[in-house]
């Protein structure tokens, strides 16, 4: 466990109050019913945790990217896809916070801070995945508006009772290629804005994503966040941070999934002997244990990058990559310690390997992250 300093400390204490007193006990039948917990999340974010990583001005807490990877990993410790609807919150909230203007900050992430909605983030489209380079949805200046047509996959949070807004990205010069990409604020309402239904999905099953749909939607010119055409930049950057607190949901998931199976392991005999008598299902824990302080250790130290104001997208890469691909392993193993019970609902491990799959992919798959990674090898 790594030094916390105090305002950290009663972060953690708080969320895990929370996550034990409150998650725990309620969260299996809107898990099972593939349900948004629409009252726990208002009671949560009530609490103002999902201000933490945010400007005091604007009722955030301050606490920086560090913070909000003790958020994301301390409820995903009790449920992974309740750390997603923290995290695909914190995505347009960052944006805002980084590059909107004082009263953009007032308008829309103050009450956001204050937990007074929760928002969705428009990037991935249905035929570009994660090359923003082929963001087909456009924005046309249109005197005092400007005018979206287009639509945007997985889009987590959109569309629940709290959406209040999603943030999204366009062209806004299509010949600028990437560089023509510009970030705008669209509220729920907004005549032309549309949000699809939600399917089922094998992980992160309480947090909806949808599609959206914009036909003629027309937003006020002050909802441009940022300068025209910063949005690849803005993207660059709130992905880079999204995937410090992706990372940090797949560090709190390998710990749920190695106590399930260090206390399941603990009390199971077979034959007699106590299973764990077979180091070949030890060996695996061990290597388990090891791995978690490691992938700590390199989520914390991203973390304090980017709250330092230094370069850390190399670093929150192989964070997620490590910890995501950690998540996988160590559910796997869980189950494998369960036997055939890993196989059933009625126990909690089993539903562990889809939501470590949705943490792969997510801000970008493993072999993106590894191709951000390899790119340093050839930087001058």
């Amino acid at each position: 466990m790594l030094t916390l300093n105090d305002d950290e400390r009663a972060l953690k204490e708080g969320v895990e109050s929370f996550a034990e007193g409150e998650l725990r006990p309620q969260i299996k039948p809107f898990v099972d019913a593939h349900q948004f917990p629409e009252k726990l999340v208002a009671q949560f974010s009530a609490l103002g945790f999902m201000g933490t990583a945010y400007e005091p001005e604007y009722d955030g807490g301050g606490l920086g990217a560090r913070g909000s990877a003790i958020v994301a990993e301390s409820l995903s410790v009790i449920e992974p896809g309740f750390a997603a609807i923290y995290l695909c919150n914190s995505a347009p909230m960052t944006v805002i916070s980084r590059y909107g203007s004082p009263e953009l900050k007032r308008e829309w992430l103050a009450p956001l801070c204050r937990g007074e909605m929760i928002a969705s983030f428009g990037v991935t489209e249905p035929h570009g995945g994660s090359d923003v380079a082929s963001i087909k949805t456009r924005a046309v200046d249109d005197g005092n508006c400007w005018v979206l047509n287009g639509s945007k996959v997985f889009s987590t949070n959109a569309g629940t009772p709290l959406h209040g807004l999603s943030t999204v990205v366009a062209v806004t010069d299509p010949d600028k290629g990437p560089k023509g990409l510009s970030t705008f604020v669209v509220p729920v309402g907004t005549e032309g804005f549309r949000v699809g239904k939600a399917g089922h999905k094998t992980g992160w099953r309480i947090a909806p994503s949808v599609e959206l749909f914009f036909e003629d939607c027309r937003i006020p010119k002050r909802f441009l966040v940022g300068e025209l055409g910063d949005g690849l930049k803005q993207i660059l950057t709130t992905l880079s941070l999204g995937r410090i607190l992706v990372a940090a949901a797949a560090l709190g998931l390998s710990r749920k999934a190695f106590n399930l199976a260090r206390d399941y392991g603990r009390g199971r005999t077979v034959g007699g002997r106590p299973i764990f008598d077979n180091q070949g299902l030890t060996f695996p824990l061990a290597d388990a244990m090891t791995q978690i302080h490691a992938a700590e250790l390199m989520i914390r130290n991203a973390a304090c990058l980017a709250d330092a104001g230094k370069p850390f997208r190399t670093e929150s890469s192989m964070a997620k990559l490590f910890a995501s691909e950690l998540a996988g392993r160590v559910a796997d193993t869980a189950v494998q310690v369960h036997g055939g019970y890993g196989m059933f609902e009625e126990y909690e491990v089993s539903g562990l390997l889809g939501e470590a799959k949705v943490l792969q992919i997510v801000e970008g798959t493993s072999e993106v992250q590894r191709l951000l990674i390899a790119r340093e090898l050839t930087a001058s």
